[in-house]
């Protein structure tokens, strides 16, 4: 069942509210220079009997301020009440602090942190095997599939190396499995001059961007265009 809510009006995130709850295990799971934002995950195991189907995503943007942890196991949130947030604010005073942050406290096991964001949310429901999140999805004018669980600038933390992409490729194609680590290919396109209109298709694949351009070499003399594209495979 899908759990959602997007919280960043004053009115949503009154001071002292508890606006999240679970008994759950929640990880650190990205963040991005673009736009600061922050993910937390618990994982689903939907193939796993016994263990919950759901993966649930909390996400805070844009961060300004962190004290966090990278494993929380039951977490609470809730908002700063005025006291708590001036101590906060009175603690990172080379910030400055725009007057639609909001300050959410992670409480979990007796111990405190806090984010400094304008704004949060969660998206909780069954996450297929080739979505890398709720927040990061396939959009029309970006036809190209998510690879991330976030969009931006990232440590590229996620990126596989050859060596996996090997045996990703000699593993059971049968198997469906999480893809939670990618590597790009390189694919060259062409367009063939049609009498009606002019046809696109992809010629071929290749894992290094020098074997492509040498067949777009090859390929370029006896065709109306020819370029390569760089796309994520997922691993």
């Amino acid at each position: 069942m899908t759990n959602k809510a997007w919280l960043r009006s004053d009115q949503q995130l009154a001071p002292g509210t508890e606006i999240f709850r679970s008994d759950r295990r929640f990880l650190l799971w990205a963040y991005t220079v673009s736009h600061g934002q922050l993910l937390l995950r618990s994982v689903g195991r939907p193939d796993l009997a016994g263990k919950p189907e759901t993966t649930i995503d909390l996400l805070f943007k844009p961060a300004t301020v962190l004290k966090i942890r990278d494993d929380y196991r039951c977490l609470a949130i809730r908002c700063a009440t005025a006291a708590e947030t001036e101590i906060i604010k009175a603690e990172n005073t080379s910030v400055t602090f725009s007057r639609d942050d909001h300050v959410f406290l992670l409480e979990s096991q007796g111990e405190t942190d806090h984010i400094v964001a304008m704004a949060a949310g969660w998206h909780e429901d069954v996450l297929s095997p080739t979505s890398p999140g709720f927040f990061n999805t396939f959009y029309p004018d970006m036809p190209v599939w998510p690879s991330k669980p976030l969009s931006g600038a990232d440590g590229g933390f996620n990126i596989a190396s050859a060596q996996e992409l090997v045996e990703a490729l000699r593993a059971d194609d049968q198997e469906l499995i999480r893809r939670e680590r990618y590597r790009y290919v390189y694919v060259v396109m062409t367009r063939v001059s049609r009498a009606h209109e002019p046809d696109i298709t992809g010629a071929g694949v290749f894992l290094t961007r020098a074997d492509a351009e040498d067949a777009q070499a090859t390929i370029t003399p006896r065709v109306a265009d020819c370029w390569i594209e760089e796309l994520p495979i997922g691993i």
